[in-house]
């Protein structure tokens, strides 16, 4: 059962704070938005800012998490191919919202790449979700071509590469060349 309860005036805040972060981003992206111009956007102060986030990276991360979500598709029953050829229809299905974010997100690649300790809180939270990941790929592990802790990586490059390409060059890499990219490591 959903939880009905009206939002408290923290969530409420830290909401504004995230959507005020989201618009800065997309005008400046990620290396530029400053605190000052969430705070300003959001119509509060810093200090609102420091009451519900540590700092500009926790504050950075938490957009991450609202708006960023894995493709993780479930297709109970389904052999390896069938699994993958559901991922690749998910990827499909994820290009529209996904494009709209796209220089939000690689905008976020820079910043993280540029800043060490959030590539790292990166790393560290992408191998928490590959080992997740990894655990529930075990069942199939004879089918997989490769052992399922690093099948899980290389799912997520291509996944991430085949994205942006796609919002490159949209002829080249058609729906069908996207499927078929996640259905060729079923036949092996």
């Amino acid at each position: 059962m959903a939880d009905k309860r009206k939002p408290t005036k923290r969530q409420r805040t830290r909401t504004a704070l995230i959507d005020a972060a989201v618009e800065v981003i997309r005008q400046k992206g990620f290396y530029a938005t400053t605190l000052d111009d969430v705070a300003r956007r959001a119509k509060m102060s810093r200090g609102a800012i420091y009451g519900n986030f540590k700092n500009k990276d926790d504050l950075l991360l938490a957009v991450v998490d609202a708006r960023w979500r894995p493709i993780v598709p479930v297709r109970p029953g389904a052999d390896l191919r069938g699994h993958l050829r559901a991922l690749g229809e998910a990827v499909v299905a994820a290009i529209p919202a996904r494009r709209a974010q796209a220089l939000g997100a690689l905008s976020f690649h820079i910043y993280a790449l540029a800043h060490e300790e959030m590539r790292s809180t990166i790393a560290r939270l992408n191998a928490e979700l590959y080992r997740r990941a990894a655990d529930q790929l075990q069942p199939m592990s004879a089918e997989l071509p490769m052992p399922a802790d690093r099948f899980v990586r290389i799912l997520h490059a291509l996944t991430d590469g085949l994205l942006f390409l796609r919002f490159l060059m949209p002829d080249e890499f058609t729906d069908d060349v996207i499927v078929a990219a996640f259905e060729a490591f079923a036949d092996r």
